[in-house]
């Protein structure tokens, strides 16, 4: 009778010994779903939004250029062919003007007007409408043909209208011409952007260079460190 009791009591034993491990991973679970909630009872989601957070805004680039002999249209295309960017390019509102005409009379006349008056929006030549958020870029690229020594007239007016939004923005230049310097096209993208953050230099290929420019846009890259 001893002995059978003694089973008993054993066996009862056991059995409350294993309901109690049983129930372990039930208390830890309780403790895991706790741990997002403050002193005062309420819930940090803080853990369950990780994945939703939005990751940062990529670096976006605009490439902005007006072109009358294609030279500048050829350095932009190969621009494209080494970096990832979108692309404007200007065109003036009165079509079919032959710039080149008479010596480039014509853009001589553009160029005097802005000139005698440049913080007047009638001294531009009107151009095509153009649409863009430069909200969405953090460098832009400028393609300049020079015209008498300045920026090309109608490339002049779509800066003089998003120049100042161009604030905070790295800024590259590129400019294309037969043989003269670049220091007016500099000065006419420095006053139509006044508060951008420009590239150490710029970029000067002469029509004769067109055609081989590959090798001198990927130095110039690497040398502002885009």
């Amino acid at each position: 009778m001893k002995r059978v009791l003694f089973y008993f009591l054993l066996a009862s034993l056991t059995c409350s010994t294993s309901a109690c491990k049983g129930e372990e991973p039930a208390a830890n679970n309780s403790q895991t779903a706790n741990t997002g909630n403050d002193s005062n009872g309420t819930t940090d989601d803080s853990d369950d939004d990780e994945g939703d957070t939005p990751s940062a805004p990529s670096r976006r680039t605009l490439i902005v250029y007006y072109s009358f002999t294609n030279h500048t249209h050829t350095i932009v295309t190969d621009l494209q062919s080494q970096i990832e960017a979108d692309v404007i390019r200007v065109e003036p509102a009165e079509k079919g003007i032959d710039y080149a005409a008479n010596n480039y009379a014509i853009g001589s006349d553009l160029i005097a007007a802005i000139r005698e008056n440049p913080n007047d929006a009638s001294s531009y030549p009107a151009i095509d409408p153009v649409e863009v958020n430069l909200e969405e870029y953090d460098t832009i690229i400028v393609g300049a043909p020079l015209w008498w020594s300045n920026m090309a007239a109608p490339l002049q007016t779509f800066l003089f209208n998003y120049g100042p939004q161009m604030a905070g923005k790295r800024i590259g230049l590129i400019v294309s011409s037969a043989s003269s310097g670049i220091s007016g096209v500099e000065a006419d993208a420095q006053r139509l952007i006044p508060n951008g953050k420009f590239f150490s230099s710029s970029l000067w290929i002469r029509s004769s260079q067109t055609a081989n420019c590959h090798s001198m846009i990927a130095e110039w890259l690497t040398s502002i460190g885009y």
